[in-house]
């Protein structure tokens, strides 16, 4: 599955570097994803994680690698500081974690399509073209004229 997603990546422009990545406990990350999305930047900051994790090999467990991330997308490091010294969001992350499991989530990379359809695992660009169409589909309702 790693070559399939070197692959893929490569073809979009990413070049990963697993080798470089460590395993890490990431509850911290997901604190610092909650207080992003406080400030509407939860795609910037799974991005910065995900470049830091996946190119870069930085642990992203590490509580100065996550306070230089929020500083770099503009969020205050007193207060990320602040939320990963103390159990702000841990109730959240708890109940993100309860959901993934009843939607039958074990592993990652894990995608939930309205939450109707799964994706689990690196796929092929088709396979998520489809699964999307057929979102698409059911969701948008005829025209009537």
């Amino acid at each position: 599955m790693i070559s399939q997603v070197q692959q893929m990546g490569t073809g979009a422009g990413i070049n990963f570097h697993f080798e470089k990545a460590l395993i890490t406990n990431t509850f911290s990350a997901h604190k610092i994803l909650h207080l992003a999305k406080k400030y509407k930047k939860t795609n910037e900051m799974e991005e910065a994680l995900f470049i830091a994790h996946f190119i870069e090999g930085k642990n992203v467990g590490d509580h100065k690698t996550l306070i230089d991330l929020a500083e770099s997308l503009g969020i205050d490091s007193e207060e990320t500081r602040q939320v990963l010294d103390t159990s702000t969001f841990d109730d959240e992350i708890k109940q993100d974690i309860r959901e993934a499991r009843a939607n039958g989530v074990s592993g990652v990379p894990f995608f939930i399509l309205n939450g109707k359809y799964s994706v689990s695992g690196a796929q092929p660009a088709e396979l998520f073209t489809s699964a999307l169409q057929q979102t698409y589909d059911e969701t948008v309702a005829p025209l009537k004229i």
